[in-house]
């Protein structure tokens, strides 16, 4: 692995991309080693028809080999390189050949923090890091050549075409990211947890194991270089530190409403004190980076939601209808639930990731006027939680249904939270496509 030091050392270089994905996870990285004149050949257990727009993506590289349906073990033996879509399981068979036959396995990630020439600030955490980054993003840009890449929809390789040594970069890690940088033993610059929380337990074998991958973002730092965490971490912390031995400086962050009542002098337009940590965390990185104050709350007051996060998408008859697609478990719709002191009218439910949802039961009978159910696993273990609290839902067969159910309810003041506090996996491709669709029909209903 060791050999791969520079972009130049993969040219005419086999390459395999093991899991190109439905939404495109692999694109990214096949286009950089085409780009740069690798061999390149894409293997995945899906089939050309499911995987049609990922392909189409990549038309302009005719070179590209791909093995469809299927993996082939050959391919795993006669490579000079594999790049492991974070999807793939550490325990695949195939990988196991690979190693068996000792070719280097890589994810977009590590190889990243092998070839970046660029400083790096990773974010990770269960909640919070996509808007954490653009924040941090958006600061810093004012006064640096700042780009945003990874988990945010930007490919970590890709962005090594354009890199400079000049750039600050600001990557967003998922748990699958972070755990992977075994396999570069590199670690940014400067890590940022935000918090985490009981989630994707359905491919984890342990909550345990969920938060030690969150903290492999700090395990190669050097004692020159910086963990920030949420002040919720601090027991965490100390645990994985002795773990993994982290030898980096820590410092902490927490909620002040000082520091929120200053955001709203300057016209801050997020919901919750989620969104204020958030705010406080990407202020801690300008101050370090040495911008000043007034700068900082300026650029945070002229930031918009992302996507799917507390997203207001309407304001009819004085009811608020707002996106929160991005709330993939019981925590994150918890959270959202407490941003508001209005009325609200809640949609959620969706696919079960092995989570518990009794305290967002609980939480849903003090704050919701009125909840609706789309289908799904989670929603069934929900519905047990809501039964033991005597709280009465109601169910609809999907989310047009739901919006209308919403509709009818609503009176001026209320908000209706679209909150699903659960995967999408049953109903829709993804938490986005979700969100997509909600955004639509909210517009073509309401």
């Amino acid at each position: 692995m060791e050999k791969f030091k520079e972009i130049t050392d993969f040219k005419n270089k086999k390459v395999l991309i093991m899991g190109l994905g439905i939404n495109g996870g692999g694109v990214g990285s096949a286009e950089f080693f085409a780009t740069i004149g690798s061999k390149v050949t894409v293997t995945d257990l899906k089939t050309e028809k499911e995987l049609k727009k990922s392909i189409k993506k990549l038309e302009k590289f005719p070179q590209i080999k791909y093995v469809l349906g299927k993996h082939k073990e050959e391919d795993f033996k006669n490579n000079d390189l594999i790049i492991k879509n974070p999807a793939v399981p550490q325990n695949s068979p195939f990988l196991k050949i690979a190693k068996k036959y000792k070719i280097p396995i890589h994810t977009e990630a590590s190889l990243y923090f092998l070839l970046t020439p660029s400083y790096t600030i990773g974010v990770t955490g269960t909640k919070g890091k996509s808007t954490t980054s653009n924040f941090i993003y958006r600061i810093l840009r004012k006064k640096y050549s700042a780009r945003l890449i990874g988990n945010i929809g930007v490919s970590l390789l890709k962005s090594l075409l354009t890199l400079k040594a000049k750039d600050i970069v600001i990557a967003e890690l998922s748990s699958w990211q972070t755990e992977s940088l075994i396999f570069a033993k590199k670690s940014p610059q400067i890590a940022i947890i935000t918090n985490i929380k009981k989630d994707h337990l359905n491919t984890y074998k342990s909550f345990f194991d969920y938060k030690k991958a969150k903290f492999l973002i700090a395990k190669w730092q050097n004692k020159e270089d910086e963990l920030l965490l949420n002040i919720s971490l601090k027991k965490d912390y100390q645990k994985f530190a002795r773990l993994l031995k982290i030898k980096s400086k820590v410092s902490f962050y927490s909620y002040k409403k000082s520091f929120e009542r200053k955001l709203k002098k300057f016209g801050f337009n997020f919901y919750g004190k989620g969104m204020v940590e958030n705010a406080i965390c990407a202020y801690k990185i300008g101050k370090i980076f040495g911008l000043k104050d007034d700068v900082i709350f300026k650029t945070l007051s002229k930031i918009k939601p992302l996507f799917g996060r507390l997203q207001l998408i309407k304001i009819k008859n004085g009811v608020k209808w707002i996106n929160d697609t991005c709330s993939t478990n019981p925590f994150s719709t918890k959270i959202s639930l407490s941003s508001f002191k209005n009325k609200i009218i809640l949609i959620s439910g969706g696919t079960d990731k092995e989570l518990e949802f009794s305290e967002l039961a609980k939480v849903i009978r003090k704050k919701v006027k009125k909840l609706i159910l789309i289908p799904g696993s989670a929603t069934e273990k929900l519905k047990k939680e809501l039964k033991k609290v005597n709280y009465k839902f109601e169910e609809v067969k999907n989310l047009k249904e739901a919006i209308l159910v919403a509709k009818n309810y609503a009176r001026e003041n209320d908000i209706v939270l679209f909150s699903p506090a659960s995967a999408s996996f049953e109903l829709f491709k993804n938490e986005f496509h979700r969100g997509r669709q909600f955004v639509a029909l909210v517009k073509k209903l309401v």
